[in-house]
């Protein structure tokens, strides 16, 4: 019911998911499973705040709860393709993306998410199909102008992705996501300056957002080249997933000793000596250069203040 304790608390988890108190949000669903264990929406909801809280196997254990109470929720099935998304689990994703668009064809939301699916899965002249769509169904929605502001930037079209996030902040000024994709113009602009300033006024609104702390590593990448190529190592490595990273780790560990071998067979002990030290000198490097990216990021974010009203 509309008035039951349960809806209420619900009510007030939205609001607070939609200003980015995750913890809040955590705290207030669970007065509402309390008051009502079997709430479809709760459990959804609460599936999309682990999420967020960087939870990715209990949002998918909520999700399931969610969907065994109400198996045609919208709701439920938007959390369990995220959830799904989050584990690189993509015909789980895409099973509950078609039952969620079957449901909500038309809801802008749903159709950014299956953009976002398309995107990961490779399909980017699919994924602009659905954001045109998505655009034409909500020409303001601040979320679907930063995601073709985004999709423009990845084409290196910079003049285009700074309109869309020019219009994205026109719809919403303090649009988290459209302050960081115009920090990321700026970025590629090279006005380093411009781009710090909007990646600390989005962190003042959410200190712990992803993509507001992704920026401002990039920014001090750009400002320290050493650490910079550590910056960008480490994002090749991660963009490449547990199991491929680790193979690519183990076919440098095997190339740095069948080059040493080759060198010493050859009978040149010096160039293998050479070898040797590069690769002690990476391994320093990739030890060292974390811990002193951190604490240059650590360093700006002492600055940060959140914003009270968020």
């Amino acid at each position: 019911m509309n008035d039951s304790p349960s809806f209420q608390w619900r009510g007030y988890a939205q609001m607070q998911l939609a200003r980015g108190d995750h913890r809040g949000a955590l705290e207030t669903l669970r007065r509402a499973l309390a008051e009502d264990p079997e709430d479809p929406e709760a459990h959804a909801l609460l599936s999309l705040v682990l999420l967020a809280l960087k939870r990715p196997h209990a949002a998918e254990h909520e999700a399931g709860l969610a969907l065994s109470l109400e198996a045609l929720l919208p709701l439920a099935h938007y959390a369990a393709a995220s959830a799904a998304l989050a584990r690189r689990r993509f015909k789980d994703a895409e099973q509950h993306i078609h039952h969620l668009l079957e449901l909500e064809p038309d809801d802008t939301q749903n159709l950014l998410l299956q953009a976002r699916f398309l995107d990961l899965t490779g399909k980017k002249d699919g994924k602009r199909e659905v954001l045109q769509r998505a655009h034409s169904l909500s020409p303001d929605d601040p979320a679907t102008l930063v995601a073709l502001g985004e999709d423009a930037l990845e084409r290196g079209d910079v003049k285009h992705a700074m309109q869309w996030a020019r219009d994205a902040l026109t719809a919403r000024p303090e649009f988290q996501d459209g302050l960081v994709l115009m920090g990321q113009v700026y970025l590629r602009q090279g006005r380093i300056e411009d781009a710090r300033e909007h990646a600390l006024w989005a962190l003042r609104q959410d200190a712990t957002d992803e993509g507001s702390l992704r920026l401002l590593a990039s920014i001090k990448a750009h400002q320290s080249r050493l650490l910079g190529l550590w910056w960008r190592y480490a994002m090749f490595m991660g963009s490449l997933g547990d199991s491929k990273s680790t193979l690519v780790l183990l076919g440098a560990f095997v190339a740095y000793r069948f080059a040493t071998l080759a060198a010493k067979d050859l009978g040149q002990p010096g160039l293998a000596s050479i070898i040797q030290l590069v690769w002690l000198g990476l391994a320093v490097y990739t030890w060292v250069g974390p811990a002193l990216f951190q604490r240059m990021v650590r360093q700006e974010l002492d600055s940060v203040r959140l914003d009270p009203r968020f």
